[in-house]
């Protein structure tokens, strides 16, 4: 577990909150109601949070979500119900739609570049069309309770922020397709034998049990971290560009291994 007497930094807005730790740092998402309505103090707060991780990037980040904000009620406060959106026209639904999406997308963007270690934690619903945050992490972390809702049906429009290609990199396209198309839902445990997700932990424990998995992945070499992730990015990528790309990793990965603490 975390050291009670470790030295812990802790910012704070209203929407979230970061604590840093030696080796790890934990970027906390208040409780919400949904995503939708981010006002430009939490968006700005946040593109400043991830502006510093560039800069000084932890061994490990927590990206950690209360329970339920991926939620199929999160998705449809997030997009718009015909009753809330029914004063608008065509172009005024597409802009909001296409804005939220924006932010989505530039937040996975942002985990991406880090050289930062991403867990994501989340419990609860989460909305397949929202699942893309947690997808885009390093290593994803959800509670046993947890369950992948398909709204895919329910709603009209293609889903959030690249998930289908998500997706289709870690099961195949044919099962990205099905699961999108044909599978109403999805428990942890079987998102876990697909390998969407890597640990399942009972609902009381999910921040504790990721705090003790970050903090011993924390214990991992950085260069091996760090080199990994981009590995693991660069695959997804065409073969050629992968394979210059872990030449370079692992000539840095090789260069690194006697100057790390």
């Amino acid at each position: 577990m975390v050291s009670k007497s470790a030295s812990i930094k802790r910012d704070r807005s209203d929407s979230f909150s970061v604590e840093r730790l030696p080796k790890t740092t934990v970027l906390r998402f208040h409780q919400r109601e949904s995503l939708a309505g981010s006002d430009l103090g939490l968006i700005h707060g946040l593109w400043d949070f991830f502006e510093a991780e560039r800069r000084e990037p932890s061994r490990v980040l927590v990206v950690l979500a209360p329970p339920n904000l991926l939620s199929p009620r999160s998705l449809e406060r997030l997009l718009g119900s015909r009753d809330t959106t029914g004063s608008l026209t065509a172009t005024e639904v597409s802009d909001r739609i296409l804005r939220e999406e924006n932010v989505v997308q530039r937040f996975i963007e942002n985990l991406r570049e880090l050289n930062s270690f991403v867990v994501g934690v989340v419990g609860g619903e989460i909305a397949f069309p929202l699942a893309a945050p947690l997808l885009a992490c390093d290593y994803r972390i959800v509670s046993s309770d947890s369950v992948f809702v398909n709204t895919t049906q329910a709603v009209p429009r293609a889903p959030l922020a690249g998930l289908p290609w998500l997706l289709a990199k870690m099961v195949g396209g044919a099962r990205a397709s099905q699961l999108l198309l044909d599978v109403p839902r999805l428990v942890a445990n079987d998102a876990l034998e697909l390998g969407l997700v890597n640990h399942v932990t009972a609902p009381g424990h999910l921040e504790g049990e990721a705090l003790e998995v970050a903090e011993r992945l924390g214990s991992l070499p950085r260069a091996t971290l760090v080199s990994l992730k981009r590995a693991i990015i660069a695959s997804s990528e065409d073969f050629q560009t992968y394979h210059q790309k872990e030449l370079t990793l692992t000539h840095k990965l090789a260069s690194a291994y006697w100057k790390e603490e």
